[in-house]
């Protein structure tokens, strides 16, 4: 039997013809290697393209409209993206056949907005690989006990990857996006931000649930539960991107900067280190929250600041460290 690797592809991979090329040429790569590959896709694109889930939800009246309906609207995005998909990678000769929760057999909690994936009968998946297609499967969604099409939430491609992942017994989970892995913190804010060749479970999961936005706390969750190894990568180029798994050794240094917004014009600045001592300044309008040590010798920082100031504060703790 092949191995299976699932690769999962945001929004941004998706939402234009160039990316989706880009997208299948790793696919393609894998299946050169030998692998068997699964597709899972986001909607295409963010809110204010045509057929990205916040532009779809913003069509309907959110106060009125059952929360039924609302999933049932939400849960279109990601359809259209697996038959596009699906079309780009025929149109390169690779067999791929669309795939919604219905057909691939992804069961789920009944609640709407937030349910969780609680099973899957793989049969359909696997016939298709047998048959040398690329199933590309619909993120974010699932069925309900009552036969209910529900979404999964902020982040539920992402789950939905790594749960697949875990019920086909995958190699690995790859997620594609447009940076080349899990970077120290924002690259919108450092220009030239260190990216981390890996990064264990646990580290990956305190960042994440501070307000790092590369993969969805529910996801590394759920991939620390089945032992899966996630890799972050970019659509956009071959690099090797973050491991995200058991690691021989925990990263020393600084591991990482989030923020996370707490309402009011205030932001909550989380940073992680290990294995150095250096006093982090914060200026005077910080406020300190808290100090503590993680479970594997990590130091975990928070204080808040106001939004207009956050972005001075992530890059003068990052100098200070680098």
């Amino acid at each position: 039997m092949k191995p299976i690797v699932v690769l999962k592809f945001g929004g941004t991979s998706v939402a234009a013809e160039a990316g989706r090329r880009a997208a299948a040429r790793h696919i393609g790569e894998l299946r050169r290697q030998g692998c068997d590959t699964v597709v899972v896709v986001s909607a295409m694109g963010r809110r204010g393209d045509p057929y990205a889930t916040d532009t779809l939800l913003d069509l309907m009246d959110r106060q009125r409209a059952p929360v039924h309906t609302q999933d049932m609207l939400a849960s279109c995005g990601e359809t259209i993206s697996a038959c596009i998909f699906a079309q780009t990678l025929e149109e390169l000769e690779i067999p791929a056949w669309p795939m919604n929760a219905f057909t691939a057999n992804i069961w789920s909690g009944s609640e709407y907005g937030s349910a969780e994936i609680s099973g899957m009968d793989t049969r359909k998946v696997m016939d298709i690989l047998q048959k040398g297609r690329v199933p590309v499967i619909t993120g974010f969604q699932g069925v309900s006990p009552g036969n209910e099409i529900t979404t999964l939430g902020r982040g539920g491609s992402d789950t939905s990857a790594v749960a697949i992942g875990g019920f086909l017994k995958a190699r690995e989970v790859q997620i594609y996006t447009d940076v080349p892995g899990v970077a120290v913190t924002d690259p919108r804010i450092i220009n030239d931000v260190r990216y981390l060749p890996e990064i264990s479970y646990e580290d990956c999961l305190l960042l994440a649930e501070c307000g790092s936005k590369v993969v969805h706390p529910r996801a590394v969750r759920v991939a620390k539960e089945k032992r899966i190894t996630l890799w972050v990568k970019s659509t956009f180029n071959n690099q090797a991107g973050t491991r995200i798994g058991p690691v021989q050794k925990p990263i020393t240094g600084l591991i990482g900067i989030a923020g996370a917004d707490c309402g009011d014009g205030e932001r909550i600045i989380s940073y992680l280190s290990r294995g150095v001592e250096v006093s982090c300044i914060i200026p005077e309008h910080c406020t300190f929250i808290s100090e503590k040590e993680t479970a594997d010798g990590g130091r975990l920082v928070q204080f808040s600041t106001d939004e207009a100031r956050a972005q001075d504060v992530i890059r003068a703790i990052y100098q200070n460290y680098t």
